[in-house]
């Protein structure tokens, strides 16, 4: 199932909390394969980065990622070591 997130939660994700709720989204939906795109995110702050991270790791659901800026992939790579050092 693809979700496009920029559309859902707006192109500047810099909450957590977001992150957070995103994945709780999916893990109440009986789908089991996700593909998360970021066409239309602009800007991501850290905080949303590892919570993102953090939240996939625990799902039970296989989540990935399309279209992401070459900004956004610098910011998902260093949350990336700081969840998986």
């Amino acid at each position: 199932m693809l979700i496009n997130i920029g559309a859902e939660f707006g192109t500047h994700l810099e909450s957590s909390d977001i992150a957070t709720e995103l994945v709780d989204i999916l893990n109440k939906i009986p789908e089991d394969n996700f593909i998360i795109d970021f066409k239309d995110v602009i800007f991501i702050t850290m905080n949303f980065a590892q919570s993102y991270y953090v939240a996939k790791l625990d799902s039970p659901k296989r989540i990935s990622e399309i279209n992401i800026s070459d900004n956004i992939k610098v910011m998902m790579g260093a949350a990336d070591e700081a969840v998986n050092p």
